[in-house]
């Protein structure tokens, strides 16, 4: 008998690839090996007969007919994922996760009331960037960006810290955002406190030479993309923290391409501690979670100074 569905192996590593990293990462992640990864998604490409994976860039992605079968794929992985859980163990789990204020606020605090309804988990937010949370036990899992991984915290990939410039439609000066990377710098740029000197580092990846830089500096990214709507100036959009206020139209990706800082956000946790079956699926929700919002991000990266409503 002729198999109608591909083996379920196959789909898993092709959504768990569909995020925008690359089939090594993925490797890590599900404990496979790169060759591994290459052939179940090759395997599923010849039964589909289309092409799912965009393989000329240094990082594969998602041909048109890939973002399709995402979107109707992805539903059902989440409720097998779902059932699954309904009879493997209690429903209602709460998972204590530290994450830094702007990422709490941004991006995961308005997915909470999704993971619980549809998953059954509660979580507890620490806004902290601070490891010891995790060593003594206060927290389970950590979501924090930054080049560093402490040795004995296990640490998975989640997004890689690609920032593009962003701003308002009209700045409150009455000028429209920059055009291009050599405007950059005449206007103001807002910018985080820490990590310090993103502007310098993103200028000059887009080899823009620029020894006076006016820079207004906050707190936090969301101060930052708050005083970028209010039209102050222009700052450096980071996906899912940017999430909001590109979906809103209140900023937009303007001058220059999306660019790597060479730093990432992780998921972490203390490898002394097994995962539950709720957090392993809390954690199988997070990367498809992120997946999905990289792919926004790409979208209006690759569309700027368009009507927002053109974005969908």
């Amino acid at each position: 008998m002729l198999r109608k569905a591909p083996p379920l192996e196959a789909i898993e590593v092709f959504v768990a690839a569909a995020g925008g990293r690359s089939f090594r990462a993925v490797a890590r992640d599900l404990a496979l090996s790169p060759s591994a990864i290459s052939r179940r998604i090759a395997a599923l490409e010849t039964f589909l007969g289309a092409t799912l994976f965009d393989r000329t860039t240094q990082i594969p992605t998602l041909s048109a007919a890939g973002r399709r079968y995402l979107l109707m794929v992805e539903p059902a992985m989440v409720a097998i994922q779902r059932a699954t859980m309904q009879l493997a163990g209690p429903q209602d789990e709460r998972i204590s996760v530290a994450a830094s204020h702007s990422f709490a606020s941004a991006w995961l605090l308005p997915r909470l009331g999704e993971l619980q309804r549809d998953h059954g988990i509660e979580l507890e937010i620490i806004p902290t960037r601070d490891f010891n949370v995790l060593r003594s036990g206060q927290a389970r899992f950590a979501i924090w960006g930054g080049n560093e991984a402490p040795a004995d915290l296990a640490a998975t990939h989640l997004f890689d810290a690609v920032v593009t410039p962003v701003a308002a439609r009209r700045l409150a000066c009455g000028r429209s955002p920059p055009a291009n990377e050599h405007e950059i710098p005449d206007y103001t740029l807002l910018s985080m406190r820490t990590p310090a000197r993103l502007w310098e580092r993103w200028l000059a990846l887009a080899g823009v030479h620029a020894p006076e830089l006016k820079v207004r500096e906050f707190a936090t990214l969301q101060l930052a993309y708050e005083a970028a709507a209010a039209g102050m100036g222009v700052a450096l959009g980071l996906p899912l923290v940017v999430e909001p206020a590109l979906e809103a139209g209140r900023l937009l990706a303007c001058a220059g391409a999306p660019r790597s800082l060479g730093e990432s956000y992780r998921l972490y946790r203390s490898p002394r501690l097994a995962i539950t079956p709720p957090e392993q699926l809390f954690v199988d929700w997070l990367r498809l979670s992120v997946g999905r919002s990289m792919q926004r991000f790409a979208l209006h990266a690759q569309r700027p100074t368009l009507d927002p409503g053109l974005v969908a």
